[in-house]
């Protein structure tokens, strides 16, 4: 059951999503009404005044970069807001600890780069002209700026987003996603607005347990974040590893592992069984791994349900806190709580599927399984899984990563496509395409 609070801000950022259709240059009663209460909601705090001065200037038709910035701010703070209520009471229903770690920290940025400053140029011109009135001509002008993006390496996640975006923007959807394009544009122009502080990192050695991955991706990018239980010097503590990589149509399924050799140890390791052995591999204080596939080798076997489900179950023996994330990467869309199920009940009827373990019942992601190794019918016999459970469209899901086949052996998203390492495809378009990059060069240099 969702808190009045949670669908109050859910209402007003609904309302901002409408100011970012009809377009700023369109606003009637009901847009100026909705920035004279967001500026209301943020009364007596360190952004009232600059958010009393945003809606003023907004209303009156005078258009700043600066301005459309504290907009994206003040809709990314409501959605930190319900990040929190909503990880507070999952982590209260489940009998997990609370988040209690230090806050990653972000430095402002003293400039804007030119770079950065062009894409928030280009961002506050779509949302003065609004997403409903978009010409191909205003999408397409910011085409040389992305590359320019895209090939500096600092600016990794504002290429991210916006190669995405772009692709979907082009297509003109009839039926455009609103809240996914709001969503798009908040984070693309908190991307300009600041830089992540060079993050504090630890040597680390010990025994690091892999226990599924999760693959997301669109038209230009792919990446991959593989959970883990990492038991070093310290408590056992729960770790990610995570891994992009630009891409063209002609990169799919199994290859889209070829993108990634460094992570062929990873796959053998949930493939066999078999867990490994770090030394001086590199931990940010999020709980994120560097990965150093030379600092690591096989180990011991291991029962990955065993290992996720004493930490993770819906009665762990040993629960282990969530890392905290950043404000500004704080969006309900990220709530990913690892969870294992036993002994569930699968029931299907016309409104999807579900899991249910005694009183606790979770509804099944089945567009994230649909095509994957772990579909309905694994699910119904297999009766124990690892996954995630996230957030999505008012509702939250339970996402299934791994569980096992009769024998014990395996069973997770990414296994039949992994296989690709052992063996890849003589002319496979990963391998085509860097030796047609790597002949250019040559004939440059």
């Amino acid at each position: 059951m969702l808190a009045a609070e949670f669908h109050a801000s859910n209402q007003l950022i609904q309302a901002i999503d409408q100011l970012l259709l009809a377009g700023f240059t369109n606003l009637n009663h009901t847009h100026q009404t909705t920035l004279q209460r967001l500026a209301q909601v943020y009364r007596g705090t360190p952004l009232e005044a600059a958010m009393l001065s945003v809606a003023t200037d907004l209303s009156n038709g005078v258009f700043q970069p600066a301005s459309f910035g504290l907009l994206a701010v003040a809709r990314a703070a409501l959605q930190t807001a319900q990040y929190d209520q909503l990880a507070l009471q999952l982590r209260a229903q489940l009998g997990r600890p609370t988040i209690d770690q230090p806050l990653p920290t972000t430095a402002a940025l003293a400039s804007t780069p030119p770079l950065l400053s062009s894409v928030q140029h280009w961002l506050m011109d779509l949302a003065v002209m609004g997403f409903a009135r978009l010409e191909p001509a205003m999408i397409n002008a910011f085409t040389p700026t992305l590359a320019q993006i895209q090939a500096n390496p600092e600016y990794l996640r504002t290429a991210a987003l916006l190669a995405g975006w772009m692709h979907e923007l082009v297509l003109q959807p009839e039926q455009l996603p609103l809240f996914r394009w709001a969503d798009l544009w908040t984070r693309a122009m908190l991307s300009t607005l600041s830089i992540s502080a060079t993050p504090p990192m630890q040597s680390v050695s010990g025994t690091l347990y892999p226990l599924g991955f999760e693959w997301r991706q669109h038209a230009t990018l792919v990446s991959w974040v593989l959970y883990a239980v990492l038991e070093a010097e310290a408590a056992p503590q729960l770790a990610t590893i995570t891994q992009s990589a630009y891409k063209v149509a002609a990169i799919q399924d199994d290859q889209l592992w070829l993108l990634f050799p460094e992570a062929n140890l990873l796959f053998e390791s949930l493939s066999t069984g078999k867990a490994l052995v770090l030394t001086n591999q590199q931990l940010l204080a999020a709980g994120q791994l560097i990965w150093d596939a030379a600092a690591a080798t096989l180990g011991d076997k291991y029962d990955l349900l065993a290992v996720a489900e004493r930490h993770f179950g819906l009665n762990a023996k040993q629960p282990l806190a969530q890392t905290q994330l950043a404000p500004e990467q704080r969006h309900p869309i990220h709530l990913a709580e690892p969870i294992v199920l036993s002994n569930y009940q699968l029931a299907q009827s016309g409104e999807g599927s579900s899991l249910s373990v005694g009183e606790q019942r979770f509804k099944l992601d089945l567009a994230a399984i649909s095509g994957s190794e772990i579909d309905v019918d694994v699910l119904e016999s297999a009766q124990r899984l690892f996954g995630l459970l996230r957030f999505d469209a008012g509702e939250w899901f339970v996402r299934p990563l791994a569980t096992s086949l009769k024998k014990g052996k395996p069973l997770f998203i990414g296994l039949e496509n992994g296989k690709v390492f052992k063996k890849a495809p003589k002319n496979n378009a990963v391998g085509i395409l860097k030796e047609r990059a790597s002949r250019l060069l040559r004939e440059k240099s």
